[in-house]
């Protein structure tokens, strides 16, 4: 029911955000009748679908902040801007000109203003608040102090030129919110069966609610720890989500052609193509995520393939494939398709030309590791270049950095099978040859580009979930305040991170992955227990990074929490979030990653006594370089 429901928020929110403006100085128009009377049935599931619908915002958001979060790179965009480190006006802005203040929040504003009085609607007040949060956690976290209270608030108070909260007011008034709601939440009363989160069941909106406060806690541990554990203790006694039925999610229509409805995430990444040559997708995944699903060998060996596999996370093949497209086939690139992620794999294992070991024993080389092919973070798929001592705090010596490996054609397929035949099982030959005939389709070959693992039809699918907040990073955050020394529970660290690992292998049955393509238990339990709990058992900074890896590889599809986590953890998971500046030229942030983006330009003009107002609070200079006020350096 709820993917096909999208369709008419769809059309109703058009509706509203038609008569909404780009900035806040004309928020003026009542929205409650700018289709007739709004029903709140309908504004809380668009104020839900906003984060991820539209392909046209997501694009925005996996440059910035995406482009500082390594999960995904290979993109032209992402690199040329998040990537090197460049502003662009349009990309700074999106979030607050076109996506939150005129839809979120005025959709938001109405709703509590609908709601306020009425005894019977105490479900939807609450439910109101919980939403206010997670709107406005993304805005400051974004921005940093941002119109809060009297944001969005031109209709109902007249107020057309806002002030600009502090994001400690901001943050004080989550917490007092939050706890509101948990208190408020009735049983007894209506509730909203629209509520895409969780059809109106206002026990699992409880948990959601004291999860979301847990979050928002964690993010105070470096510039208020004891009132980030006292607001963590709390949350947890309120009572956090309890297994993955628990998760706040979207699940997008399928029919996103026809009215936009898909998941904006998953939308641009299947959409942005520049030639059939690249796969499925010009998005691949980073060297350093596939790094962060994998286990390599320590040891260096002299022969192919250079470093040994050890193991693979369950979810890679779940988050990642590699898809063989022909050419000018006359139908989409979705159609045509098709998995040859294992026999590459083997190809390029067994082929010593696919890789070279200075490549392979690079700093920041691309991963030939058992067959996979992966691009390093922030760069091109067509990238390379001179690593140069001192760049990137690189000190060793000058190497050749390249993402280039060779064509697999129907010559060096043919060699293969002739060269290696004994070593060539049966399957994998009649493999061979079916992909021979693919690739005997393209006069180049299958280049380089197109074995590179891209993301996974799984994860592509336009009617995939969008999750808000999962039980599993419910459980990654409570394992950390066990690290930290809290004594929230009696439960330990271990424990605690061992259920927030499952539940986010199993999570994957939301993208509707099959139990017979699902990892079985005992695969989960084996790479869990061999490779990942010996890192949290050993407390201190070991157990964060572990901890805060499996966050990040939570958030895969999410740049701006993932954003948002590295910050508050100065780095973590650090092996994995570098930002590079391999660009140094042309790179506008002093070399470093941006602290938090810049306000909007016309907010000199439109609001401008309480836009400089703000900026003095930040020293005078509206800068990407100065952190937001929990990010202390």
């Amino acid at each position: 029911m709820k993917k096909y429901l999208i369709h008419a928020i769809s059309v109703m929110a058009l509706a509203v955000m038609s008569v909404s403006c780009s900035d806040l100085t004309e928020m003026n128009i009542n929205p409650t009748k700018a289709n007739g009377s709004l029903d709140p049935d309908l504004l809380i599931p668009t104020i839900q679908a906003s984060h991820s619908l539209g392909r046209e915002n997501a694009s925005r958001f996996m440059i910035y902040p995406g482009g500082w979060t390594n999960h995904w790179t290979g993109v032209w965009s992402v690199v040329e801007y998040g990537g090197k480190g460049k502003p662009n006006n349009q990309y700074n802005y999106r979030l607050w000109q076109t996506l939150m203040y005129p839809e979120a929040v005025k959709n938001l504003v109405a709703l509590e203003n609908i709601v306020a009085d009425d005894p019977d609607m105490v479900n939807y007040r609450a439910i109101a608040k919980v939403l206010r949060v997670e709107v406005f956690l993304k805005l400051t976290d974004y921005y940093g102090d941002v119109p809060y209270f009297e944001g969005g608030q031109g209709y109902y108070d007249q107020i057309y030129a806002p002030k600009y909260d502090t994001q400690e007011d901001i943050y004080n008034d989550f917490f007092k919110i939050l706890g509101e709601a948990i208190d408020e939440f009735d049983p007894a009363k209506p509730s909203p069966a629209s509520d895409f989160y969780f059809g109106g069941d206002v026990a699992k909106w409880q948990r959601f609610a004291a999860s979301l406060k847990l979050r928002v806690a964690m993010r105070l541990i470096k510039v208020a720890p004891e009132k980030a554990e006292q607001m963590a203790r709390e949350a947890y006694e309120s009572g956090v989500m309890t297994s993955n039925e628990d998760i706040a999610s979207v699940r997008h229509d399928e029919d996103y052609q026809t009215l936009g409805a898909g998941n904006g995430y998953a939308d641009i990444m299947l959409q942005i193509t520049s030639s059939p040559d690249l796969g499925l997708t010009q998005f691949k995944m980073s060297t350093e995520f596939f790094k962060a699903l994998s286990v390599q060998d320590p040891d260096t060996y002299d022969e192919v393939p250079y470093h040994r596999l050890l193991a693979t996370d369950p979810r890679l093949l779940l988050i990642a494939r590699t898809y063989f497209v022909p050419s000018n086939s006359g139908l989409t690139a979705w159609d045509v398709a098709t998995d040859v992620t294992e026999i590459v794999r083997k190809f390029n294992a067994a082929n010593s030309a696919a890789q070279t070991k200075d490549l392979v024993n690079n700093v920041d080389g691309y991963v030939n590791t058992g067959g996979y092919l992966t691009v390093p973070a922030q760069e091109f798929i067509y990238g390379g270049g001179v690593q140069r001592k001192g760049e990137s705090g690189y000190q060793g010596e000058e190497k050749e950095r390249s993402v280039w490996g060779p064509a697999i054609t129907t010559k060096t397929i043919d060699d293969a099978l002739d060269s290696w035949a004994a070593e060539w099982p049966a399957e994998d030959k009649a493999e061979l040859e079916n992909l021979k005939a693919l690739v005997s389709q393209k006069s180049n070959g299958m280049l380089h580009n197109m074995q590179r693992l891209g993301p996974s039809k799984t994860i592509l699918a336009v009617n995939s979930p969008y999750i808000h907040m999962s039980y599993a990073e419910t459980q990654f955050l409570l394992a950390e305040t066990s690290v930290r020394g809290w004594g929230i529970d009696d439960m330990s660290a271990v424990e605690r991170f061992r259920q927030g690992y499952i539940a986010a292998v199993k999570q994957f049955s939301l993208w509707g992955v099959s139990d017979n393509d699902m990892p079985t238990d005992a695969e989960i339990t084996e790479y869990l227990d061999k490779y990942l709990v010996p890192e949290v058992e050993k407390g201190g900074d070991a157990a964060l990074e572990e901890i805060n890896k499996q966050i990040w590889i939570l958030h895969f599809m999410d740049p701006f929490e993932a954003w948002s986590n590295i910050r508050r953890t100065d780095g973590m998971p650090t092996a994995y979030t570098k930002f590079y500046n391999r660009y140094p030229t042309e790179n506008q942030f002093d070399g470093g990653c941006p602290k938090r983006i810049t306000y909007p330009v016309d907010e000199q003009t439109k609001n401008a006594a309480n836009w400089q107002e703000a900026v003095d609070r930040m020293g005078g200079q509206d800068l990407w370089t100065v952190p937001v006020w929990w990010d202390v350096q």
